[in-house]
């Protein structure tokens, strides 16, 4: 990148071009005002500008060896420019030298200094000098240094580092060695390090993980040569949050305890964590971190940070050189004879001091803030005393020029990188007020400025795409006075009983073609078969009607208005009909017409084509022409991936064709088109890089290769002819569209010109010729455009043929995907479509009395030129048809149509696709009225130009998703192609396997938790789809760019619905040089700790687990069971011992944080340790179930396929459901998983939480996708994707859409657990759950799978009386889903589509380990009144329900209707399926499909608010918007981390509920819990957010808020109620019409918390009672003695039974066990066993001891003692 300013401007200037193409807008005012928005720069602001600083310099390494600080052979190492063969002395920053200090110290400590400060020379320097040192004493091979890295990516380029220091070096003759052991090694390099242990050893947690739990001999070798451990170093501290954390806490003290490392050298590295107060406060908090992660103390004095120097003159400030800057910005040409020269430049000195350091009074030098180019410039003008415009200019091209200059360590003295942040326009809004008058802006909030107190709403705007007419969607209430509120475009409901209903409103204007008459309405919506127009029964309620509103909505008074209810149908000005199924946002256009995926799509493309237009570099080099995106969502990598491959294809498809047309003179026939187009495009050339696009088997030759052209051109044929339909892809006009292309049709001229063809028609035969011509263009055009066309490329046999034929010949970008819906060919009809199966037949296009066609020829101007001006007014429909008809009869004798029976009473036509002249308009022919898109016709003329061009990059640019849903061969073979160095090259050319070179790939799209193992030092463009949740994410993916201190520039795309995304838009410079936060570890969790005393027990088994988990288990017996050997092995008392011992030594390592925890014991331990064998055997039932259950499909399956009563289809659905299940049973069995793989041993269990989990879901829902059905290998078997439950109770839910490599699948299906017996019952129903969810408090009382109920009438946390509304009956637990393949993502998809569900949440507090409910309280107050309630629980049970379709239009009936034998979801209630392509299945009719409600549980901590008084809704919605904006930005989680529900549920909003719905959470709750400073931080930044600045004192108070309001520059409030840049968010918008900023209690509220007015009550230790007295002292004896007798304490006590009749001491759930302390009544006795509960009777103290051992069943068997 020469001039990355430039290429900057070019990307924004296409973009704008690109983003203001789509939207045409009528209205003046609205159209003015966009466009002085637009020409401000509103969405993509200046660039922040930010230059890497240079650090000080003390000494070399060479120095330091002749003083006798460091061994001699440091010297000859440490050397740069060895690989070129000019070795230097490597010059040493003095953060190098402090850490050397404490390195020969043996002190632990941590670097935290920014990029490119040599952060690894820090440890690798003392390490090595350390090993050198120590071998001359002990010359024993073992490993003394471990090194783990966040990411593959680190580890590997550090590797290649340190191999330039030991260059020279011959084999064998290394001072230290050194090696990667990160997964990516083949067996024989494995081997080798256990063999030969190096020195230092580079790993990645994962690995470490692995290698400490398994006992694969290689693994065990490795481990016993680190015994005595030296050093251990964390890369990147500041990464290691929430659950992968805290693992990787609990990982370094095993490898302490395993590795005897009793004097190990803890080092990390990190970002600077900053906190308030002095450089000492910020290093004490690096400091508590990284000892909370090493487990052992480094103080603030442990903490190294950056010591900034100056690179230019260091006697010469501003002042100094002030009068020197007006000679050197005149400069046209910036150059310097030396470097020296280039120091004392007054311009160098400016730059260095403004932009690259500040020097703060009796501090040390710091980094400078990012400016702007703007504020940079305006600085210089100032100083310099110049125009803004001379300032600008010199300073790029002192930046430039200063950029080819080299310091004498060869980097350049200024690196710098710009940072663009470019915003989503959004939508506009206006006021219900005349034009000219109302209020518009770009500002999305719910009231005009300043206007809350009169109501005065904003109602979103969008806009016909074919004339701009403006619509406001609203919800039209039914009460009285009826009013219209505003509505978000896609938010529909139905409207049966409803409160409201959905419609539009549209100004009336006098020139529109609507006027509220029947004529007016489109054809289609009339009944014409009596003599009167009447409208259609269905159409009726969808007629648009006259009303009047005012700016508040209100009916009945205001401005006139057409109001249109339902959905979208067609357009009152232009007539322009759409389909009743659809989404209206396809049809209308908001501001731009693009969203987030085109927009990336553009930006990433306009980068590429930018990139490759330079020069290539000399062999040799690394290639920078590639671009990284990162997205924070797995599912948008592959949608955006999808996006972008589709987009490129119809981009070169389209050049190809005018390409064509250009070789052609401008003129092409049907004949001629597909190979005129498959020549421009060069596949008519043999060479290999050709054949390689298109061919699956370049190497293809003769016959074949033939066979694969013929399909080829067929594919390109029909892609053509398909792409004149008009509109098919908005967001892409084709060249139809475009006045690029005209359709001509062959010798229309010579036929409208013979009389004598017109002869049986007057009017036909009295029109001129000219007239004639256009007539006929305009029913052929209206032919062409439906489809109703005779061609080959639409005939069903033929494309059947080539689907075949592309399958086995051609690659997947050109060939027809095996499940593509085809289009055939229509036929015009000009009458009244007959229906087929009571459904208007799809085939035919009508041409009747109101259809667009013939109302296009009744409006046609030329009637006016000819003898029938006024006559034609007159005519009846009839006759127009009559006209129509003649004119078809006509053209069918000179052979332009073809006439078709349809039945005995309609005709069809069809236009002869031979006829049609395939026409290039000149490039001036662009339409006057302007409304072809011109940015798309000048992007089609430069591609068709590039085309041209030998070698042109086009079939280069493709994009792929990189992601851990992708498996890892895939992911390896993306990072060789986006490398594409010298050597990936040959390495691949090298394997005879691969018969073609290897592709480039120039684009990835990446989720930021996968492994990035690519080198990409040469990159200098990154790419962010959304705002990363945190400054530290922002630095690590930013920081991808111009590593090698490369011009660079970083591009953040900002959702215009996204508050994150919207502050940061605003705030760019907080995210670029923000505040890192301190990382949360919550090392007490409990799942936690058990989950690694497993592995410590895994380990002492000293058992290798086969890589599958089937060979573990003996699949012959039902249970399943462990085979012997495992059983005999894993039980081995002296397993346990060493268990035992090793766990001891780890969780003596955390006893200060274990000694506050709720759960832990001092027996704990040995509780664990000896319930593991049994635990692991239990951790398997998962895979079980799925074998069992995927058997039982295919069992089914071949009896449906065998069997003679059922019908084809349900045996073809049988096969094909026999064919996935069978593929799902071979994954099951497949032996030798490699480590990616789901199935994977180790991995499994981790999933299943008995083993650490690190990223990974615990206990996730997974998603089958099947085979793609092409050749590439690994993709065949098709595979599993996994999301965390919480996560995938909706993303994988009933019908919805997956989105993966390129595809989307549809949920069909649910696994069912037909595996166990229980689940299933007699009369083929699933066995379900019931429950109970208090509708005051939201606490769940759940019954036991089978419908035993729960024995409950009143709430056993708040006492309320449960009613019969409060039941959630047919719960059933959903584990594993199916999908099937629906279609290829293509560019119409802009975001994912995501089904609409109610979800609810429900909880239950659990017990400690003495039986007690473990939860804190506080008050909330002001001064002396109490506002709220704070419950905290460590440890509770969450049930997360999918009630139904949230658009359901029984709001009382839950879930969703599944086939209790397939599991396959019906259709039924499902409110999107008429927009469903995918064909349904045939069931098996004999079984009724039955209702269930999906629900996953799992235990969390949670926060739970709930205010004294009862607040109201829009109280209650500020508040949790509020609170978790604050939280998310006080602690950097991401939006999807904390979840944030009203209690019980939405329309009843007692209290609000918080958890964290990251896997083992981030530790947030804790600390808002324990720390009330936190809580204040939390209210004090949601107040911020509400448009608050910080008061002074820093003391809040609700009386100065007004005072402290922020305001724009003309003094007004920024935001009435709420914005995207506060409180309003995509995902919240059910809540925008409650959310208020200025509501009184809310704001009260927040101000509390903010002065941390909070005060902690008594830890509250009770049991659920329903009585509000102290539990007895007799139960509270029962649960000590069980705990004390290390017996199973019961899953719930205190249970009230019967409304109180008696209470339980104790309900074990698993044996229906209840257990009383006082005699039960006979009566009840025989009530509880008529209802299979088995009656234990504890009331004789004396017999308790028998009584344990009498029911060992029940409790277990108690520890003897003597």
């Amino acid at each position: 990148m020469d001039n990355v300013f430039l290429f900057r401007d070019q990307l924004i200037e296409e973009y704008s071009s690109f983003s203001r193409s789509f939207v045409r807008i009528q209205a003046k005012d609205i159209r003015d005002e966009i466009a002085d928005q637009y020409e401000a720069g509103r969405y993509w602001p200046e660039p922040l500008i930010q230059i890497n600083p240079n650090y000080q310099r003390k000494g070399t390494v060479q120095s330091l060896v002749q003083e006798g600080v460091l061994h001699p052979a440091c010297a000859e190492i440490f050397q740069v420019g060895k690989t070129e063969g000019a070795p230097q002395p490597l010059h040493l920053y003095t953060h190098q030298l402090q850490a050397l200090a404490k390195g020969q110290d043996q002190k632990s400590f941590v670097v935290t200094t920014g990029t490119g400060s040599g952060k690894s020379l820090s440890f690798f320097i003392p390490i090595i000098d350390r090993i050198l040192k120590n071998k001359t004493t002990d010359t024993s091979p073992r490993t003394r240094a471990i090194i783990i890295y966040p990411m593959n990516a680190l580890a590997n380029s550090q590797l290649e580092e340190l191999d330039k220091f030991l260059h020279g070096y011959a084999p064998g003759q290394q001072p230290f060695t050194v090696k990667r052991y990160t997964g990516q090694e083949n067996r024989s390099e494995r081997q080798a390090i256990a063999d030969n242990p190096p020195d230092i050893l580079l790993t990645n947690f994962m690995m470490l993980e692995l290698i400490l739990t398994r006992f694969d001999e290689d693994d065990r070798r490795v481990v016993e040569h680190c015994h005595g451990l030296e050093f251990l170093v964390l890369d990147e501290l500041h990464t290691y949050r929430g659950r992968q954390g805290a693992d990787v806490a609990l990982l370094v003290r095993r490898l302490r305890e395993r590795l005897a490392a009793t004097q190990l050298i803890c080092i990390g590295t990190s970002a600077t964590m900053s906190s308030t107060g002095t450089q000492v406060d910020r290093n004490r908090t690096v400091a508590e971190v990284a000892s909370k992660l090493f487990g052992t103390s480094i103080t603030e004095l442990d903490v190294i940070g950056e010591t900034l120097d100056r690179v230019t003159d260091r006697l010469q400030d501003i002042n100094a050189v002030r009068t020197q800057l007006p000679a050197a910005i005149a400069c046209k040409e910036f150059s310097w004879p030396d470097f020296a020269a280039f120091q004392r430049d007054p311009l160098a000195i400016w730059v260095e001091l403004k932009l690259g350091i500040e020097l703060p009074e009796n501090e040390a030098p710091r980094r400078a803030q990012p400016k702007t180019m703007a504020d940079a410039s305006a600085q210089l003008a100032h100083d310099a005393g110049s125009s803004l415009e001379q300032a600008r200019a010199a300073l790029q091209s002192f930046l430039l020029a200063a950029h080819d200059v080299k310091t004498p360590q060869g980097r350049p003295p200024f690196a710098f990188k710009l940072h663009q942040f470019i915003s989503g326009p959004g939508k506009v809004f206006s006021t219900l007020e005349a034009p000219q008058k109302r209020h518009i802006t770009l500002d999305a909030q719910r009231f005009a400025p300043g206007r809350q107190a009169e109501a005065v709403q904003l109602y979103p705007v969008h806009f016909c795409r074919d004339c701009g007419q403006e619509y406001h969607p609203v919800w039209h209430s039914k009460n009285e006075p009826t009013n219209y509120q505003p509505r978000e475009i896609d938010d529909i409901t139905a409207d049966e009983g409803e409160d409201a209903s959905y419609g539009f409103l549209c100004p009336i204007q006098p020139e529109q073609q609507y006027h509220g008459q029947p004529e007016d309405l489109p054809e289609i919506w009339l009944d014409l078969t009596k003599d009167d127009v009447k409208i259609k029964a269905n159409y009726r309620k969808a007629v648009p009607y006259r009303v009047l509103a005012d700016a508040q909505g209100q009916d009945g008074r205001g401005e006139h208005y057409w109001y249109i209810p339902g959905k979208f149908r067609f357009c009152v000005n232009c007539g322009q009909v759409h389909e009743a199924h659809g989404k209206d946002m396809n049809r209308l256009a908001s501001l731009s017409g693009e969203g987030r995926s085109s927009a990336t799509t553009m930006l990433t493309l306009s980068a590429l084509r930018q990139l490759f237009s330079q020069s290539e570099l000399p062999p040799g080099l690394p290639d920078p022409r590639k671009l990284l995106g990162f997205t924070d969502n797995r599912q948008d990598a592959a949608l955006q991936a999808g996006h972008f491959n589709d987009f490129v294809f119809l981009l070169t498809l389209r050049a190809g064709l005018m390409g064509a047309l250009q070789n052609h003179e401008g003129l092409l026939t049907e004949e001629q088109l597909a190979d005129a187009v498959f020549k421009a495009l060069g596949f008519d050339r043999t060479d290999e890089s050709t054949l390689v696009e298109y061919l699956r088997t370049p190497k293809l030759m003769g016959l074949a290769r033939q066979e694969a052209q013929r399909t080829l051109r067929f594919i390109i044929g029909y892609r053509l002819l398909r792409d004149l339909r008009r509109g098919w892809r908005f967001n892409n006009p084709n060249l139809d569209q475009l006045n690029l292309l005209e359709i001509r049709y062959r010798s229309l001229d010579d036929f409208c010109a013979d009389d004598s063809a017109f002869t049986k028609h007057s009017t036909l035969q009295k029109l001129s010729t000219f007239n004639r011509i256009i007539l006929c263009q305009l029913i052929f055009d209206g032919m062409r455009r439906g489809l109703c066309l005779e061609s080959r490329y639409l005939d069903a046999i033929e494309q059947d043929k080539a689907k075949n034929n592309a399958f086995t010949y051609l690659n997947e970008r050109w060939a027809f995907a095996t499940d593509e819906q085809l289009e055939t060919a229509k036929y015009l009809i000009l009458g009244k479509r007959p229906e087929y199966k009571g459904k208007p037949r799809s085939d035919l296009v009508t041409g009747g009395p109101r259809s667009r066609l013939l109302r296009q020829i009744k409006t046609a101007p030329f009637w006016k030129n000819t003898p029938f001006a006024t006559l034609a007014t007159t005519w009846k429909d009839a006759e127009w048809t009559e006209l129509v008809e003649a004119l078809l009869n006509a053209a069918g004798l000179y052979g332009y149509v073809q006439k078709h029976p349809i039945d005995q009473h309609t005709v069809g036509w069809r236009l002869n696709a031979s006829a049609l002249d395939w026409t290039l308009l000149p490039n001036e022919a662009a339409n006057e009225d302007n409304k072809a898109n011109t940015f798309f016709r000048q992007l089609y003329l430069n591609i068709a130009e590039l085309l041209r061009l030998p070698g042109h990059p086009l079939f280069s640019f493709e994009a792929h998703e990189h992601t851990a849903q992708v498996d890892a061969a895939r992911r390896q073979l993306l990072e060789q192609r986006f490398r594409y160095t010298e050597k990936d090259r040959q390495d691949w050319a090298a394997n005879p396997a691969h018969e073609a070179p290897l592709e480039r790939l120039p684009i990835m799209f990446c989720s930021p938790t996968m492994e990035l193992g690519v080198d990409i030092s040469a990159l200098n463009t990154v790419y962010l789809r959304n705002v990363p949740p945190t400054p530290a994410n922002y630095a690590q993916r930013s920081g991808r760019a111009g590593r090698s201190g490369q011009q660079a520039l970083v591009i953040t795309y900002c959702a215009a619905q996204s508050p994150h995304d919207q502050w940061f838009f605003h705030n760019a410079e907080a995210m670029v040089h923000g505040i890192v936060r301190p990382p949360t570890l919550d090392l007490a969790n409990r799942d936690l700790v058990e989950s690694h005393l497993h592995a410590v027990w895994l380990a002492a088994a000293q058992i290798e687990l086969d890589s599958s988990i089937a060979p573990m288990l003996d699949l012959d017996l039902p249970e399943k069971p462990l085979t012997k050997p495992y059983q005999d092995k894993l039980n081995d008392p002296s397993v346990q011992a060493r268990a035992q011992q090793s766990a001891a030594g780890v969780v003596a390592q955390l006893s200060n944080e274990l000694s506050e925890s709720t759960w832990f014991s001092p027996d704990y331990v040995r509780q664990v340790i000896e319930q593991s064998a049994s635990e692991f055997s239990n951790a398997l039932e998962r895979w079980r179930v799925l074998f069992d259950a995927t058997r039982t499909q295919m069992n089914m399956a071949d009896q449906i396929v065998k069997s003679h009563t059922a019908s084809n289809s349900e045996r073809q659905n049988a096969q094909r459901r026999y064919g996935d299940a069978a593929r799902q049973y071979a994954v099951l069995l497949k032996n030798g998983n490699g480590q990616n793989s789901d199935f994977y041993t180790y991995r499994y269990l981790a999933s299943q939480g008995f083993l650490p989990g690190y990223n990974f879901p615990r206990l996730p829902l997974m998603a089958w996708i099947p085979a793609r059905g092409s050749n590439n290998g690994k993709d065949d078997e098709g595979s599993m994707v996994s999301r965390p439950r919480f996560l995938a109770l909706s993303e994988f839910g009933p019908r919805s859409l997956i989105y993966h490599q390129g595809r989307m699948y549809r949920v069909v299906r649910a696994k069912l657990n037909v595996g166990s017996a229980d689940h299933i019952s007699s009369n083929s129903q699933l066995a379900t759950i019931a429950s109970r969810i208090c509708s005051q408090c939201g606490y769940g009382h759940l019954g036991d799978p089978g419908g035993n109920e729960p024995l409950v009438n009143r709430c056993e946390n708040c006492d309320a009386l449960l009613s019969e509304d409060d039941w959630v009956r047919e719960l059933y637990r959903i584990e594993t889903v199916e999908t099937v393949a629906v279609e290829r993502i293509s560019i119409n998809d802009e975001d994912r589509q995501r089904q609409g569900y109610e979800l609810q949440t429900t909880y239950r507090f659990l017990p400690g380990p003495d039986g007690l409910i473990q939860k804190k309280k506080a008050t909330v107050h002001i001064g002396e009144e109490a506002l709220a309630e704070l419950t905290y629980a460590p440890a509770a049970r969450l049930w997360r329900i999918n009630r139904g379709w949230r658009r359901r239009k029984n709001k009382n009936q839950l879930g969703f209707y599944i086939n209790p034998i397939t599991g396959t979801w019906s259709k039924q209630d499902d409110p999107s399926v008429g927009e469903t392509t995918e064909a349904e299945e045939a069931l098996l009719d004999k079984i009724p499909n039955q209702r269930i409600v999906p629900f996953v549980e799992d235990h969390r901590n949670l926060l739970i608010l709930a205010p004294v008084k009862q607040l109201s809704v829009e109280a209650m919605a500020t508040l949790q918007a509020a609170l978790k904006r604050g939280i998310e930005m006080s602690f950097q989680i991401e939006e999807s981390e904390l979840v944030a529900e009203p209690l019980p549920k939405g329309d009843e909003r007692q209290a609000l509920m918080f958890y964290e719905a990251a896997e083992g959470g981030a530790g947030v709750l804790t600390r808002l819990a324990s720390e009330p400073q936190s809580l204040a931080q939390v209210a004090g930044a949601a107040l911020r957010l509400l448009h608050h600045k910080l008061p002074a004192s820093g003391i809040w108070s609700l009386d100065e808020l007004n005072a402290l309001e922020e305001t724009d520059d003309l003094g007004n409030h920024i935001c009435e109620a709420g914005c995207y840049q506060c409180l309003l968010s995509y995902f919240n918008q059910p809540d925008h019409e409650h959310i208020n900023r200025r509501n009184t209690d809310a704001l009260k509220l927040l101000v509390a918390l903010a002065n941390a007015q909070v005060e902690t009550l008594a830890t509250a230790n009770a049991t659920q009672t329903i009585e509000t007295e102290p539990i007895s002292d007799l139960t509270e004896h029962w649960l000590a003695t069980i705990s004390a007798a290390g017996l199973r304490l019961p899953d719930a006590s205190r249970v009230s039974i019967n409304q109180g009749e008696a209470i339980a001491a104790g309900q074990y759930k698993d044996t229906r066990t209840l257990v009383f302390l006082e005699p039960v009544t006979t009566t009840l006795r025989a009530q509880l066993n008529d209802k299979a509960w088995q009656v234990l009777d504890f009331s004789d103290q004396n017999q308790w001891p028998t009584s344990f051992v009498a029911h060992a069943d029940i409790f277990g068997t108690p520890e003897i003692t003597e």
